[in-house]
């Protein structure tokens, strides 16, 4: 297969604009750099992991099924994917690495800009040096900010703060956002 494959990962609840930046960093990477039009891998995280890796516990019960966050990304996806060559698909994730370090026929690996997602994908391609397979090139999508700077989080999206396009909630939001100024 000529198509360069990017593989990125997530549980994307709620999905929001930091989401859509990440997804356009892999079409662009799969669609325009080398032979052929290029494949996107999103890894959902199942469930039952998602709940396993949540910070706070009490976010896990938000999550919602897997087959309704599957069904929003896929409309996402479709959208996103209008503007690029590449196909994509959704793999479900089950484990700490998912298809990426199955996947010999990756390329590159998309990662949002936290120090946790880098050492992530470090771990990860020690893990497929471990296995045989070369390391993925990492790609760092932008962070995405809201209207107050800070950027945008399901997190904060979850505690009512910011919608998913950044825009302020409430007005605790916004005077902390304005002492901060």
């Amino acid at each position: 297969m000529n198509d360069r494959m990017a593989i990125l990962g997530g549980t994307f609840t709620p999905l929001h604009d930091g989401h859509r930046a990440l997804l356009h960093s892999a079409f662009q990477t799969a669609s325009h750099d080398g032979d052929g039009d290029g494949h996107v891998v999103v890894g959902l995280t199942s469930t039952d992991l998602a709940t396993e890796t949540r910070s706070d516990p009490s976010h896990a019960e938000l999550l919602g099924p897997f087959d309704a966050r599957r069904d929003a990304l896929e409309e996402t996806l479709g959208r996103v994917s209008g503007a690029y060559t590449a196909s994509y698909e959704i793999s479900k994730i089950t484990d700490a690495y998912g298809p990426a370090v199955s996947r010999e026929d990756a390329d590159a690996l998309i990662v949002a800009p936290e120090g946790k997602a880098h050492r992530r994908a470090h771990d990860l391609n020690d893990e497929r040096i471990d296995r045989g397979f070369r390391p993925l090139e990492i790609h760092t999508s932008p962070f995405v900010v809201a209207e107050d700077g800070h950027r945008i989080s399901s997190t904060r999206i979850r505690d009512g703060e910011i919608d998913r396009h950044g825009r302020l909630l409430s007005a605790e939001s916004t005077a902390e956002s304005d002492r901060a100024q």
